[in-house]
């Protein structure tokens, strides 16, 4: 994988790795990192119970040393849950991030398109104190599964990536 970086990018990587913290635990707690450390988070949680993400997340698993059925994953099968879990994970966001911090929660649609799952964080990042800054949909003309799990091309999957950005006051 790093089979064309030159020397510099090499001793850049080796620099940087020493402060590098890798966690399994769930997003809404995680006292490792400090209170107003971190200046950018992005992330793209679970969408419901629509993918499998211990088999989908093998590879990075494996890369890691980590048995993908060790790590719990937030799986909501009911929006409200979902909602719920997010406001959670917002308000730890809240904490670690500094003023002037941002970050780049990746979503999208659910249940065939009907539900967009944007509509759905929004409320939860400005519940924890966030200032929402926009909303990036990203539409394509292909299903990003079809590919990759054999699913029939705009049929099933999802169609758009969808990054509400968030700010801290």
């Amino acid at each position: 994988m790093l089979s064309d970086c030159d020397a510099n990018t090499r001793a850049t990587l080796e620099k940087v790795s020493k402060r590098v913290v890798l966690l399994t635990e769930p997003a809404a707690q995680t006292p490792e990192i400090p209170s107003g450390s971190v200046q950018l988070v992005v992330t793209s949680p679970p969408f419901l119970d629509v993918v499998d993400y211990a088999q989908d997340n093998w590879l990075r698993c494996w890369f890691c040393g980590i048995d993908p059925n060790s790590v719990a994953i937030t799986i909501c099968k009911k929006l409200e849950a979902w909602q719920r879990a997010m406001r959670e994970v917002f308000v730890e966001l809240y904490r670690i991030l500094l003023p002037g911090g941002h970050i780049a929660f990746e979503v999208g649609e659910v249940h065939g398109g009907e539900l967009k799952l944007e509509e759905a964080v929004l409320p939860c990042g400005l519940e924890a104190g966030f200032t929402p800054v926009l909303i990036l949909i990203n539409d394509q003309r292909f299903t990003k599964t079809a590919h990759c799990w054999g699913v029939e091309n705009l049929r099933k999957g999802t169609n758009t990536n969808r990054i509400v950005l968030f700010r801290k006051p």
